[in-house]
């Protein structure tokens, strides 16, 4: 089978196109190979397990150009939370208007689609009658308090809109993906990289708000799996999937931080906490995995500790951005307006 994965030169699109090829298939990417995500396009589109079309998955002249395939997997996004806060049409354009031309290639050619949206699309999720915390389900209703959130929920209307009965589809919304070979450079895409170049530079790991936000981070190779196994055991035509991935286990914030430094070469950091409150942010979220279990889809296998320290140890040599960048992001936000103390 032939896999087209949009923004396959990425992060999560080279676990999954190397994951798809050691199960016997070909792969071919679609990836505008970004600066802001791509700090060395050449050395991407090298690791990159088949061939690589350099094109913008919302440029609708660009998919002629694409050779067959009979799967897709629609990984291009726009991604950072706050920036979209900002950059409203960029992400509109990407977040939506290309998954509405992945669908439609999807469709015209009969071929599965396996897109990805996001835990954004849950907003604050859900609490109990008491107040306790409940992980998201795939029937808890869109309340995305960003505008990468609305983009996501919108692209999921798009995409079962556009397949309609003309090919199977299936939504995995993923939680805080980390691992070997995320973006060390880019200061919009999670704390994770921030905590490193501090790591690095010998500095204390700086925290906003007061660290008891919790996230579900789950490894990349597990989504990875997640995908390899929705492309062979897509569902009917006419009844899409929507599932969750994640863990299921909450981490906090300062739990994420104790996790980076343990895995450091010294093992240990300060930390410190800085009243900031970003616009888009959210306080919790986790994913429940029950309709995973239900459908017998592969489970995660790794915890959010161990994600955590696979990424310090396998990125502790990389070329990574100074902590400085992560700074510069904030003042950005700051003369926007779109950040402040509580």
């Amino acid at each position: 089978m032939r896999v087209l994965i949009t923004g396959g030169a990425g992060f999560i699109g080279q676990h999954t196109a190397n994951l798809l090829v050691a199960r016997g298939h070909d792969v071919v990417a679609m990836d505008t190979l970004s600066p802001q995500v791509h700090g060395d396009p050449a050395a991407a589109v090298a690791r990159f397990p088949g061939e690589v079309v350099q094109a913008d998955v919302a440029d609708e002249a660009a998919w002629s150009r694409l050779p067959t395939f009979d799967a897709v997997v629609h990984l291009a996004a726009e991604t950072g939370t706050a920036q979209s806060m900002y950059e409203r049409d960029r992400y509109q354009r990407v977040n939506i208007q290309g998954t509405r031309l992945a669908a439609i290639a999807a469709a015209s050619a009969g071929a599965g689609i396996v897109s990805l949206s996001s835990r954004a699309v849950y907003g604050e999720g859900r609490v109990d009658a008491a107040g306790a915390l409940l992980a998201s389900r795939e029937d808890d209703p869109h309340e995305p308090v960003s505008y990468y959130g609305e983009t996501k929920s919108v692209a999921e209307g798009v995409l079962l809109d556009m397949v309609s009965d003309a090919a199977p589809a299936v939504i995995i919304r993923p939680q805080n993906v980390i691992g070997p070979g995320q973006a060390l450079h880019n200061p919009y895409t999670g704390v994770l990289a921030a905590f490193l170049a501090r790591l690095r530079e010998g500095k204390p790991l700086s925290i906003y708000g007061d660290g008891r936000q919790t996230r579900d981070f789950v490894h990349v190779s597990d989504l990875a799996r997640l995908v390899a196994w929705n492309i062979v055991s897509m569902p009917q035509l006419g009844d899409p999937r929507i599932i969750n991935c994640g863990t299921g286990v909450r981490t906090t914030l300062t739990e994420l931080a104790e996790h980076a430094a343990a895995a450091s070469p010294s093992g240990r950091a300060s930390l410190e906490y800085v009243e900031v409150h970003r616009a888009g942010d959210i306080e919790h979220a986790c994913a429940d995995l029950g309709r995973l279990s239900q459908i017998g889809a592969p489970l995660p296998e790794h915890s959010s500790a161990e994600a955590v320290a696979d990424f310090v140890r396998a990125s502790w040599h990389g070329e990574i951005a100074p902590s400085s960048a992560w700074e510069d992001a904030l003042a950005e936000l700051n003369r926007r307006g779109l950040a402040g103390g509580r």
